[in-house]
């Protein structure tokens, strides 16, 4: 595929973190068959930073960081990608977030991260998007992530805002895991995802995790993903694993378009590349169709 001259650039807008990953072994008690433990940066819109970066996209990442180790090498890996990272801000007070992922035999993750609430991308600020000068061209990246804290949301939704008003593409994935509090997410969390829908020109998000919380009376994932398009008037994207991604266009009859078949190693950061793969796709002008 040619790619245009005047492909814009990627401004990923949110959380970056470190990734403590360890494989499960299929069965327990069988120590010598388990992998070492490896570290490396993660964080949703991070991790669609490093990918869109690696797709040949020039990407700027913003966010924060605490003044830490963890902060430290989460940078050094994101500017040795070559990624942008000039609006990133250090945070004195709050720490880098630590993802503990367990990975089983077949792919799976299980994660968990540290702490829970305060960490240092709570103190993201759309301030930090002032030094940018960008096109129609360019393309905003946030998520659901950077919600969780009341001031994240005030960030994220502004950022969204601060997209539109200068008729910049943007995108929101919905990543709700960090705000379920049991199997449920807070009324006030749920009102500010619905903001931050109805700002972004697509959504994404997983079928089968997350369109419940958002669209409880409706079952079917594929009308799930027109409800959301229509009552968000953006274009929804909504993945469901090997069965592959749920479209619809502003609440047009969602259709399914089957993945390309590949070995699962592991899915930790699945929906985060996809992103990355949807964004450069756009930004290489090419159409939903």
């Amino acid at each position: 595929m040619t790619v245009p001259d005047n492909r814009g650039r990627g401004i990923l807008f949110g959380d970056v973190c470190v990734d403590l990953v360890l494989s499960v072994p299929e069965e327990t008690g069988k120590a010598r068959r388990q992998a070492s433990p490896e570290v490396h940066g993660g964080g949703t819109v991070a991790n669609t930073a490093v990918a869109l970066a690696r797709l040949g996209v020039k990407t700027h990442f913003v966010g924060v960081v605490g003044d830490d180790l963890f902060g430290r090498e989460a940078l050094e890996e994101l500017v040795a990608e070559g990624i942008d990272i000039s609006c990133v801000e250090l945070s004195g007070q709050r720490p880098t977030m630590i993802v503990i992922a367990l990975i089983d035999g077949t792919g799976q993750r299980t994660v968990l991260g540290w702490p829970r609430r305060d960490q240092a991308f709570a103190e993201l600020n759309e301030r930090q998007l002032d030094g940018l000068e960008l096109t129609a061209h360019d393309w905003l990246h946030t998520s659901g992530v950077c919600m969780v804290q009341e001031h994240g949301r005030r960030a994220t939704l502004r950022a969204l805002d601060w997209a539109r008003a200068r008729k910049v593409r943007s995108s929101f994935d919905l990543n709700l895991r960090l705000g379920l509090e049991g199997d449920s997410l807070p009324a006030s969390y749920v009102e500010a995802l619905w903001a931050a829908i109805g700002r972004a020109d697509f959504v994404l998000g997983s079928a089968d995790e997350e369109l419940f919380h958002l669209i409880p009376a409706e079952p079917d994932l594929r009308r799930a993903t027109a409800r959301l398009a229509k009552e968000g008037q953006c274009v929804a994207i909504m993945r469901e694993g090997p069965v592959g991604a749920h479209v619809s266009e502003f609440g047009s009859p969602a259709v399914t378009i089957p993945p390309f078949r590949v070995p699962v190693v592991d899915t930790l950061g699945a929906g985060d590349s996809f992103d990355a793969g949807f964004m450069e796709a756009g930004l290489s002008g090419c159409s939903l169709a």
